[in-house]
């Protein structure tokens, strides 16, 4: 599509051709001459006049309409869900820590990943010219904090009598063997309760992400219901405003005639121009809504979508609806919240710190045990197989550091155990407010939906009077006012019910399960 300064060009090109066809019997260098002459001209004019024209385009109309270009129309409740947990930026950032419990994970596991040593010694100056090498193949196992090893030892050259335990056949010495722990460590140890810890932080992320998805989702729903509410109200105090405007042009003609006094229609104006501020005011708080909205309403590629606010849905599909059944469901959500979750999982790892404290009270025994056989020649010493056994043993005197950490570590249990009892009976207490909210919600409802009726025909029937000239403009307008603010309020009492809804699954953390 041309643009108001692609114009001139435009014309300028049709404009020469056909003075080009007009001029075919002048020579073709006084044919070139006047046809640039013409289009100088014909370019000056333009675009003296593309520039005028240019000047009269103001820069916020251009805005507006590449705002409502890009504007959409508004979502469901579901879909507006579904975008802001798929694409939000803020939940990836939340997703991102089921990758990092992950890794945790994965880095306590890697604690009994299998693993290959080897050590060579070899005396390069002196008497004695010895060398060995030793290599050891160990694969730990979780019980017992044992391992199993599999050894091959070889060593060539002289070596001292107090460095024997080197010495091999010419082909090496093959062993196989076990080491375990009998007391400390035998139950529990470092690695075992890394491992487990790591296996809670990701449940502990789960129900953690749930919580702070739930909030999201939580803010989210509630710009979006308060958008709507302000755009219903706009609806409904938009057509009022329209049948006062034809009923304005009527009191025009009367006063004309002079069936009424002018004073009557200064009245009539001055309450049409409260019912046009009330308007502005409504689509100031909608388009401030709207404006938020658009942080939550994302695409695909997580860009932020703006909403059109002239015309509301006419179905929300609201998934938040409360009945008898759902409100059992609820209830027993509340057992399974995830911010208990958190806290039983919480507790969960100090019991097994309290338990790798107690491990550390115990005394430390040992068991080493292997089979070794040397093969080749030389002494006859070395000769046959050998089985070794081995035990070690050692305690702390005093122990403080393990007595010390055990005590912190029960304080702890109590801390979390207290803080459990709290978070519960908040929990709770935050649930039954919100249903008592609901409850009376509904009966508000009830009430205004009679209260706007009422209004209406009340507002209906004044006009009747007045037109019989039984009333005056005073009344009137009062009725009129009276029927906009009962109309608003009836939309208001309609969404705070939703409201009481939404907050009722907030609560129960129903909003998005994290899985």
């Amino acid at each position: 599509m041309a643009t108001v300064k692609q114009l001139p060009s435009t014309t300028n090109a049709a404009t020469i051709i056909w003075w080009g066809k007009k001029l075919g019997s002048i020579n073709m260098v006084m044919r070139s001459l006047f046809i640039t002459a013409i289009a100088l001209a014909i370019y000056i004019g333009a675009s003296a006049s593309s520039a005028s024209a240019s000047s009269a385009i103001a820069q916020p109309q251009n805005s507006d309409q590449a705002q409502t270009q890009s504007a959409r129309q508004a979502p469901t409740i579901e879909a507006l869900i579904d975008s802001m947990v798929s694409y939000h930026p803020y939940v990836q950032a939340i997703n991102e820590g089921n990758y990092q419990a992950a890794a945790e994970l994965e880095i306590a596991r890697s604690s009994f990943d299998p693993f290959i040593e080897q050590k060579t010694k070899s005396r390069v100056s002196g008497y004695y010219d010895g060398t060995n090498l030793t290599q050891r193949f160990t694969n730990p196992i979780e019980d017992f904090n044992a391992s199993v090893f599999g050894e091959y030892r070889i060593a060539a050259g002289d070596f001292p009598s107090y460095e024997g335990y080197y010495d091999t056949l010419s082909a090496g010495e093959a062993s196989v063997g076990v080491a375990m722990s009998l007391l400390q460590n035998r139950e529990i140890d470092k690695r075992r309760t890394e491992l487990r810890n790591a296996g809670l932080a990701t449940s502990q992320w789960q129900a953690l992400a749930t919580s702070l998805i739930n909030d999201f989702v939580y803010k989210g729903v509630s710009e979006y219901i308060a958008w709507y509410e302000s755009a219903l109200q706009i609806q409904a105090v938009t057509e009022l405003l329209n049948a006062a405007s034809e009923r304005e042009k009527a009191l025009v003609t009367r006063v004309e005639k002079g069936d009424l006094a002018s004073i009557v229609l200064t009245e009539f104006k001055a309450n049409l121009l409260q019912q046009r501020l009330t308007l502005a005011e409504l689509k100031q708080k909608r388009d401030m809504h709207a404006q938020m909205l658009s942080f939550y309403w994302r695409s695909p590629n997580g860009d932020m979508l703006a909403i059109n606010n002239e015309q509301p849905p006419n179905e929300i599909s609201w998934p938040f609806w409360i009945g008898n059944g759902q409100l059992v469901t609820l209830r027993n959500a509340l057992h399974s919240h995830p911010e208990l979750d958190v806290m039983k999982l919480e507790q969960q790892v100090v019991e097994n710190k309290v338990a790798l404290a107690d491990n550390a009270l115990l005394p430390k025994l040992d068991l080493t045990a292997s089979i070794a056989r040397d093969v080749g020649a030389g002494s006859k010493t070395l000769e046959g197989t050998e089985t070794k056994v081995g035990l070690s043993f050692s305690y702390p005197l005093g122990n403080r550091k393990a007595k010390a950490d055990r005590a912190q570590l029960q304080s702890k249990q109590r801390e979390l155990a207290h803080k459990l009892t709290s978070t519960q009976q908040a929990i709770v207490q935050r649930f039954e407010q919100a249903l008592v909210y609901w409850t009376q919600a509904k009966d508000i409802v009830s009430l205004q939906s009679e209260n706007a009726a009422l209004a209406k025909t009340l507002s209906k029937v004044e006009k009747t009077r007045f037109d019989a000239g039984d009333s005056d403009m005073f009344v009137l307008n009062a009725r009129a006012q009276n029927e906009i603010k009962a109309r608003i309020k009836e939309i208001k009492a309609k969404v705070d019910l939703l409201k009481a809804e939404l907050m009722l699954h907030k609560e129960a953390a129903m909003l998005h399960s994290v899985k």
